[in-house]
């Protein structure tokens, strides 16, 4: 069987919340029935912290490599990410987080500040660089977009994402985009980020036929 390297941020692994999905129930896992599968998943991860393994990753000489990965890096913040870090090093200003960054307060932040944890030209230069590491061998999943319910949680979120996702298209080309955007609703969490066990289904179909194609 050929080689199948995975790099994703939480969307790739098993959860306990809000709804359950075990291992066995993952895209990830599903694909061993078919490839040799490796994979790194990270949750939380912004492009730059996956990037930063990319020597590591490379080793296992691939003959497919799938990323999941943006919507850390492109999701409406309160804060930057330094900025995070920086404020939850003291007690003192994690009170202050503590009392700003929930509810009304939180939303209005994000409204007015606008920031993400990583700027577009950013995740421009990290996605060139992963290309050239992999070259044809790369393909990536679309951000996902989950729609109008999740904008009112983090207005401007669908913006970010066309955004970002143009630039993966642009960059690795269509025919390793993996495209998900017709995923049912029934197939999303009711966080709007991640799959419950329809839609992990749903996605390893998706890459499953793309790699297919491949072979």
């Amino acid at each position: 069987m050929k080689k199948l390297l995975i790099i994703t941020d939480s969307l790739g692994l098993p959860r306990n919340t809000p709804e359950f999905v075990n291992y066995e129930e993952t895209w990830v896992h599903k694909l061993k029935d078919f490839f040799n599968v490796y994979y790194v998943c990270l949750g939380g991860a912004t492009i730059k912290d996956l990037y930063q393994q990319i020597e590591y990753s490379k080793m296992f000489n691939p003959d497919f490599v799938v990323i999941q990965s943006g919507i850390v890096d492109c999701a409406p913040r309160a804060l930057t990410k330094f900025e995070n870090e920086l404020f939850n090093k003291f007690w003192i200003t994690r009170t202050f987080l503590d009392y700003w960054l929930n509810g009304k307060k939180l939303k209005y932040l994000r409204q007015k500040r606008n920031v993400s944890y990583t700027k577009i030209k950013v995740f421009e230069y990290y996605i060139n660089e992963i290309k050239k590491a992999f070259e044809d061998k790369l393909f990536w999943i679309e951000i996902l977009n989950s729609g109008i319910e999740y904008e009112k949680k983090l207005p401007g979120i669908i913006k970010n994402v066309e955004k970002y996702n143009s630039i993966i298209k642009n960059i690795i080309g269509l025919n390793n985009f993996i495209e998900i955007s017709k995923i049912p609703q029934s197939g999303i969490m009711t966080d709007n980020i991640h799959l419950n066990t329809q839609g992990h289904e749903y996605l390893f179909n998706k890459v499953f036929n793309k790699l297919n194609e491949k072979q």
